[in-house]
């Protein structure tokens, strides 16, 4: 029986050795299998690290871009602004520059006009007063030379050349000047004796400028022919609008 024991014991002895190399068999594999599986857990936590800093890099890379094209953006509609603005800025600047230039220039025509237009009408009065002053002396002269063809043709008393008349009267034709044509009208009232109030009606002065008779006297010769025949035409119907018409009729 001892024996048996003994044989029983060792045997379960052998199978618990057997049980407890197998289960320290099996802990170690459990071991090796829990550090393999801490091991792939501390790669993976590190993996897990590495994608986390990875993603905020990359997340702090596309912030860090989005904000420089933020900025660029904002930059760009700054200038925009700045380029628009400073475009508006000279359109107006030049746009008021033109319009004082065209301000200017319409000031300087209106001057221009206004100064045209008062030299017109300085040269309208002036030629007014021209002509009336011609008008005034074309009467005055018709006056005398009326006066003076009534007396060749009716007064039988000193008649004079007739080619002296017509110098005299070719003179006063062609001599422009006023101070002369009137010497030559005292010069031909002298030669027909008008007296002062005919001088005064034909408006010549009483008294003749000698030095002025002395230098026309000296183109015409005083001469005294027959007396002339009676007109044959009457004064007051004499045809002719000037005087050389009435001394050809």
């Amino acid at each position: 029986q001892n024996e048996s024991a003994a044989q029983s014991a060792e045997t379960n002895t052998a199978q618990l050795i057997s049980v407890r190399d197998a289960a320290l068999s099996q802990v170690q594999d459990l071991q090796r299998q829990l550090s393999a599986v801490t091991a792939d857990l501390e790669i993976a936590r590190s993996d897990t690290d590495r994608a986390v800093l990875g993603n905020q890099n990359l997340q702090s890379a596309l912030e860090a871009i989005q904000q420089e094209r933020e900025a660029e953006f904002q930059l760009l509609e700054e200038q925009r602004q700045r380029q628009e603005e400073a475009a508006a800025a000279a359109h107006a600047a030049a746009l008021e520059a033109t319009h004082e230039a065209n301000e200017a220039r319409v000031r300087q025509v209106q001057f221009e006009a206004n100064e045209k237009w008062r030299q017109s009408q300085q040269q309208v009065q002036d030629l007014e007063q021209k002509l009336a002053a011609f008008r005034q002396e074309n009467v005055q002269t018709r006056r005398s030379l009326d006066e003076a063809i009534r007396r060749l043709q009716t007064t039988q008393e000193d008649v004079v050349d007739r080619s002296l008349m017509k110098n005299v009267l070719m003179d006063w034709l062609q001599n422009h000047d006023k101070e002369k044509r009137k010497g030559i009208l005292q010069v031909m009232a002298s030669l027909l004796h008008f007296s002062d109030a005919e001088k005064e009606s034909v408006n010549l002065d009483s008294h003749l400028d000698h030095d002025a008779v002395s230098t026309i006297g000296r183109k015409v010769v005083q001469s005294v022919a027959a007396p002339l025949p009676p007109p044959k035409s009457d004064m007051e119907n004499l045809q002719g609008e000037n005087v050389r018409e009435k001394w050809v009729n």
